[in-house]
């Protein structure tokens, strides 16, 4: 069983605030698996499902949205945890980070909280750093280092604030790519999840570059039609 966890904050004023952006990531899983609703459980919203792997195993997957606010969110991870039982190394938080431009994702096996006290919280409850986690970054660049540099500037505030519309579209390609990367670390580990999506999500989805060809070069897809023996007179 694979449990995945997007922090946020519950109820319409939170929506569609910075601070949400695990529940962005969950509501995208959750309409890939065709997810139309999920069970209410004490702290938290979950469903389950299930998703044929790369190998075509089947793997159960949990989604999972905390109702505890974001500061107590260890609460109901450590609740779901304790009544399954599941392996800590298949468990995935997805968390906003301020510290980190928008567009830009870092998934990571362990580590500190960085000053988020969703995680900060998970970590407590479960006693331990050793938690998968994907951070999501929310920074909005020069704008924000601008408003950051001003004495009244509120970082609580900002958090909590909604994505301005010229960030749309930067938010839905990471949305997908933290969706992609959620699928990949199922399928494949974190090991390989991290050496594909981490970083850049226009550089993650950037169309392969296609081969320059230039007049008399030979392409793999080319057979070689030259006579062998020419081939021979020609390496000497």
């Amino acid at each position: 069983m694979y449990l995945i966890v997007g922090l946020g904050n519950p109820g319409a004023k939170y929506h569609n605030t910075r601070h949400n952006a695990g529940f962005f990531v969950i509501d995208k899983l959750a309409e890939f698996f065709k997810i139309e609703s999920f069970e209410f459980e004490n702290n938290y919203l979950y469903a389950v499902t299930d998703h044929k792997d790369s190998q075509g195993d089947t793997k159960q997957v949990v989604l999972m949205k905390p109702l505890t606010y974001m500061n107590l969110s260890g609460k109901a991870v450590k609740e779901f945890y304790e009544k399954y039982e599941i392996s800590k190394e298949n468990i995935l938080i997805i968390y906003d980070d301020v510290n980190i431009d928008l567009g830009v994702l870092r998934m990571r096996p362990n580590g500190s909280d960085g000053g988020q006290n969703g995680i900060k919280s998970v970590m407590y409850e479960m006693e331990t750093d050793e938690i998968p986690r994907l951070r999501f970054g929310i920074k909005g660049g020069e704008e924000f280092d601008k408003q950051r540099s001003d004495d009244r500037f509120s970082l609580a505030d900002y958090v909590l604030s909604a994505f301005e519309e010229a960030e749309y579209e930067v938010l839905e390609r990471s949305v997908e790519t933290a969706k992609n990367a959620v699928l990949s670390f199922i399928d494949n580990g974190i090991a390989d999840t991290m050496n594909r999506f981490n970083g850049s999500t226009a550089e993650v989805n950037k169309p392969e570059a296609k081969p320059e060809l230039k007049p008399g070069t030979q392409t793999d897809t080319q057979p070689d039609t030259q006579p062998e023996n020419e081939r021979e007179n020609n390496t000497n």
